[in-house]
């Protein structure tokens, strides 16, 4: 009789845990929705941009009382902002309550599912934070609040009554639902459930000496549902993945972008002072562009740039860096290397890949380009922009002396 009414417990343990997740799965994609908007927009996060996708985030949300952002660890900004105030503006280390959770989210680089907590701006609520990092840099973390006793209500909604429970958070002991005093009772079946980074503790009394049928048929539907859910989140976070790439990449050949190479040449930057290594910067273009879209029209031309891309990119090691920055202009990084000689290799070896005629659309067609490099040296620092403007220069000094040629920087 005990381990039958231990089964029965056990199984609607089960299905109010499957009815939490479900409801829990649709809260968290917020969080990585506003991650990836803030990757895709990094270079263009004015904040009247955050308030609008805060705004439109929460709009389409459920059970959720606020969204917030913190920029470092301070919170900037807040939707909706009236009645949430006094939580702008603060700084979460000096929240001794709320840090610990904030540092976990950090440090872990994951989803922390924290609470219910006291609220600065009053009343309790769960909330999950979500860190952001960009470019392997910690950016800022991402904070949604959810309305306790809305999400719970809402998660049992239609789930049967023959049990009586109660749910407590792991770590802090503190009953968030249900009557505390089922946790002291011996004849109480005990479980516990994974939440993002935290685990909550269920005490469940059965009051129906039957098994019914019906406490079946709710798990089967509560399980299909969870399921449902969890593909939906995965296809709306792979979609979100893409529309971060594609904010990334180049339409016509895929490569980097401007954006993107920028913010691998910042990396590549810290890590060549950080290491003491060198890098270097190649600007390359396709020598009498024009002549070739004139004569043969623009289609061909991007077939012509797609077969540079590729030949260019086949060239260079895993680690280094080929991007489309418009027309038929390409930058190459070249990554942590430590004798100029590996650059002299890498220049010889893209001439020599385009010294023989390439085939485009059934057209055999000669390919030149005309290359300018500039070497960063930790021992003689010189900015970004400079480097750039070093290897533009070493790029007109090819072309001035007949094309089809590389040249590095004079200084």
């Amino acid at each position: 009789m005990k381990a039958d009414e231990t089964l029965k417990s056990s199984v609607y343990g089960n299905l109010l845990w499957t009815e939490v997740d479900r409801e829990l799965n649709s809260l968290l994609f917020i969080s990585n929705g506003m991650a990836s908007f803030i990757s895709a927009y990094r270079d263009d996060l004015r904040p009247e941009k955050i308030k609008f996708i805060l705004k439109d985030l929460w709009e389409r949300s459920k059970h959720v009382r606020n969204l917030g952002v913190a920029v470092g660890y301070k919170i900037t900004y807040v939707y909706p902002e009236a009645n949430n105030l006094k939580v702008i503006g603060k700084d979460f280390r000096d929240i001794p309550k709320q840090w610990p959770k904030v540092k976990q989210a950090v440090d872990t680089r994951q989803g922390v599912f924290d609470g219910p907590i006291d609220l600065i701006q009053g009343g309790k609520g769960f909330v999950y934070r979500y860190p952001i990092y960009l470019d392997d840099q910690y950016w800022g973390i991402m904070s949604t609040v959810i309305d306790t006793d809305e999400f719970l209500d809402a998660a049992f909604k239609n789930t049967p009554k023959n049990h009586q429970f109660a749910i407590r958070s792991y770590e802090s002991k503190q009953v968030f639902y249900g009557d505390p005093q089922l946790f002291a009772d011996k004849n109480t079946y005990k479980q516990t459930s994974i939440v993002p980074n935290g685990k909550w503790e269920w005490a469940i009394k059965n009051h129906t000496n039957t098994f019914t049928n019906q406490l079946f048929v709710y798990q089967i539907i509560g399980v299909l549902f969870s399921l449902l859910c969890g593909v939906m989140v995965y296809r709306m976070i792979h979609a979100m993945r893409r529309l971060s790439e594609q904010a990334m990449l180049d339409s016509l050949t895929h490569l980097p972008n401007r954006r993107l190479l920028q913010d691998r040449m910042d990396a590549a930057y810290y890590a060549c002072n950080r290491l003491h290594k060198m890098m270097a910067i190649l600007i390359i273009d396709i020598d009498y562009f024009k002549k070739i879209n004139d004569t043969y029209g623009h289609d061909f031309g991007d077939e012509v740039i797609k077969t540079v891309a590729n030949g260019i990119k086949a060239t260079l090691r895993d680690t280094d860096t080929v991007s489309r920055v418009g027309g038929d202009e390409f930058i190459v990084l070249l990554k942590e290397f430590k004798v100029l000689d590996n650059v002299h290799a890498i220049a010889n070896k893209l001439t020599e890949v385009f010294a023989s005629p390439w085939l485009v659309l059934d057209k055999e067609i000669t390919i030149h380009l005309s290359i300018g490099i500039s070497v960063y040296d930790p021992a003689h620092p010189v900015s970004i922009k400079e480097l750039l403007k070093e290897a533009d220069i070493a790029l007109y000094d090819s072309k001035a002396q007949g094309r089809n040629r590389f040249n590095f920087y004079q200084k």
